[in-house]
C-alpha cells in the first residue's frame, strides 16, 4: 500500500449545496495501472492524499453496488468483489454465457442498475452486459450469470445517428444505499461525440443530451476515466467524474450537469490513464 498525493485545485467540494445537505461524504474508487491497481479516495471532498492499493488480478472496470455496500470489479470472465481496504480480489464464480465477453476493447464502463441491482457493462466497442448477481429476482435462471444484449447505437431520429460510439463511462441515477430504487435513468459519456447521452438499458439504444463543456467550451474526451452518480435520496442525484482530454497528459476529478453537461473540475489528479471509476455516499 502506498499513498498517492493529488494535486488539487483546493476546491472543497463538500461547499457545495448538494453535499452540504446532510453532510454527505462522497468517497471515490479509481482503477489505474492498467487495471492493476485501485486509487481509493475516503473523502474525494480532500482529494490530496489517496491510497493506490496493488490488485491481486488486474479488472477492467468497478462499480459501487449501492444495495449491500460492495465495490465490484469486471474483467474478462470475472466479476469480482474488491476489499477497498487492501486491494484484495475475491472471483464470484460468475457464469459468462458463450457471447458475453469483451475482449480488445480498450474499456469498459461499469454500473448498477439500482431499480434492479444489476450491474451493466458497455465498452467503447458496442458492447452491452449485464450482470444478474446471484440471488437475483424470485427464482430469475439469470442469477449469477453475464448476458449480452443489443449492441450500442444512437437512434435514427438523433443527431449523431450513424456514428459509431465510444462510451467509456456509465452511471444511474437513484443510487441509494441500503436499498432499491423505484425508478432510474441511465447516463453515459461518448469520447467519439465528446458528449453526455443516455443510454436506454437492454435496447442499447443512445440519445444525445448535451455537448460535455469546461467553463463553456466544448472539449474533446479521451475514452479513459469514468462517470458516477451518487443519491442521498431519490431524486437528489451527483454525479461526479474523471475525465481525460485529449493532449492533456493528467485527468481530473469533475462534477457533472446532468441536464446541460458542464463540467467543474475539482481537482487535477495529477496521473493518467485512468481505467474505471465508482462512488460511494455515506452519511
Amino acid at each position: 500500500m502506498k499513498t498517492v498525493f493529488l494535486t488539487t485545485s483546493l476546491i472543497a467540494l463538500a461547499s457545495g449545496p448538494a453535499l452540504a445537505d446532510g453532510h454527505a461524504q462522497v468517497s471515490g474508487y479509481a482503477l489505474a495501472e492498467d487495471g492493476a491497481a485501485l486509487i481509493v479516495m475516503h473523502d474525494i471532498a480532500a482529494p490530496q492524499t489517496a491510497m493506490t492499493l496493488p490488485l491481486n488480478a488486474p479488472l477492467k472496470a468497478i462499480a459501487w453496488r449501492p444495495v449491500t455496500g460492495d465495490l465490484l470489479g469486471f474483467s474478462d470472465g470475472m466479476i469480482a468483489k474488491i476489499d477497498p481496504m487492501t486491494g484484495a480480489v475475491t472471483n464470484l464464480n460468475a457464469t459468462f454465457m458463450d457471447d458475453a465477453m469483451i475482449g480488445d476493447a480498450p474499456m469498459v464502463a461499469f454500473d448498477f442498475n439500482n431499480k434492479i441491482d444489476a450491474v451493466r457493462a458497455v465498452s467503447t466497442a458496442g458492447d452491452n452486459l449485464v450482470y444478474f448477481p446471484e440471488g437475483f429476482g424470485d427464482n430469475d435462471d439469470r442469477a449469477g450469470s453475464v448476458r449480452r444484449f443489443t449492441p450500442l447505437a444512437y437512434d435514427e431520429a438523433d443527431a449523431m445517428a450513424g456514428t459509431s460510439p465510444k462510451v467509456f463511462a456509465n452511471a444511474y441515477t437513484n443510487a441509494i444505499n441500503g436499498k432499491t430504487a423505484s425508478a432510474t435513468f441511465q447516463y453515459a459519456l461518448d469520447a467519439e461525440t465528446d458528449t453526455l447521452i443516455s443510454l436506454a438499458n437492454n435496447a442499447g439504444t443512445l440519445a444525445t443530451i448535451s455537448k460535455i463543456t469546461v467553463d463553456g467550451t466544448p472539449v474533446d474526451l479521451a475514452p479513459m476515466g469514468g462517470l458516477d452518480i451518487v443519491s442521498p435520496a431519490e431524486g437528489k442525484n451527483m454525479a461526479f467524474a474523471i475525465l481525460q482530454l485529449e493532449g492533456v497528459e493528467t485527468a481530473g476529478l469533475y462534477t457533472i450537469d446532468l441536464e446541460t453537461g458542464a463540467a467543474t473540475m475539482k481537482a487535477d489528479l495529477g496521473l493518467g490513464g485512468i481505467t474505471g471509476f465508482a462512488a460511494s455516499l455515506s452519511q
